[in-house]
């Protein structure tokens, strides 16, 4: 890949990063090295495009003047750990033949559902879902509710930029750091973690501040009931409850004079 082509090269030169495309001959390898105010960043870049099915009716609907309408769940998606499970792999092995501070994902949704892509991989990386107690139902996040990528590959992953285009080509991106990683805190205090002052996903201050919950023990993620009552437990609540979330979009062709 070439790095007019690269969302993850442009923004990091644009970040004033020295930008290397590594050695492409094995597909083991990841694609960046960046190196930033002397922090070395090595980084596996991934794209998700729309599914070309879901493309086709879209298409055929707005050409016969229908409104076409899709729902994505917000939940952790096994496709999308199937990237994530690729690109630690291929961390992993380019962690072994280059210095390097720290390694990370960074994941581009694209086309119409790209911002529901990028909203299904930190669902998939954090194992993330909506809490209420049942007497306010004020939704907070809690982070580790489900089985997560981020603790499977705590290893090999200390964060992932998450990211969306959208038709104006402009990207939103967000940091998702791991606090399963040992090196989360060089990645949020590091001249690259520096430029999310306004997009940083860091669970542990969040918890903090009293925003968002951590399930952080060892408890069976497939069983409901426990993590529940763990939760109750950690933050003496009761009557607690999960919802996951859907994103819910429809669209519609107008005829240009109409506008």
């Amino acid at each position: 890949m070439r790095i007019d082509e690269s969302v993850a090269a442009q923004a990091l030169q644009g970040w004033g990063a020295a930008v290397q495309a590594l050695p492409v001959a094995d597909q083991e390898q990841c694609d960046w090295l960046a190196v930033l105010d002397g922090c070395r960043l090595i980084v596996e870049e991934k794209f998700k495009l729309d599914n070309p099915e879901a493309t086709v009716k879209r298409a055929h609907a707005l050409a016969n003047g229908k409104v076409h309408g899709s729902s994505q769940p917000i939940t952790p998606n096994n496709r999308l750990s199937g990237i994530v499970r690729k690109a630690a792999a291929q961390l992993s092995s380019t962690a072994n033949v280059v210095l390097h501070d720290l390694r990370i994902l960074w994941f581009t949704g694209m086309g119409y559902d790209g911002e529901a892509r990028h909203m299904q991989l930190m669902a998939t990386l954090y194992g993330s879902t909506k809490v209420f107690q049942l007497h306010d139902r004020h939704l907070r996040t809690c982070y580790f509710f489900h089985n997560s990528d981020f603790y499977r590959y705590r290893d090999h992953l200390d964060g992932a930029v998450v990211a969306y285009m959208t038709g104006d080509h402009t990207a939103t991106v967000k940091l998702c750091l791991n606090p399963h990683s040992p090196r989360w805190k060089i990645l949020r205090d590091s001249a690259f973690g520096r430029n999310f002052s306004n997009g940083l996903i860091d669970p542990v201050a969040e918890e903090i501040e009293g925003v968002a919950f951590v399930i952080d023990g060892d408890v069976d993620r497939r069983d409901k009931t426990a993590v529940i009552g763990f939760l109750e437990a950690k933050y003496g609540l009761k009557h607690m409850t999960d919802m996951d979330m859907t994103m819910a979009s429809a669209v519609v062709r107008i005829p240009r004079d109409e506008r």
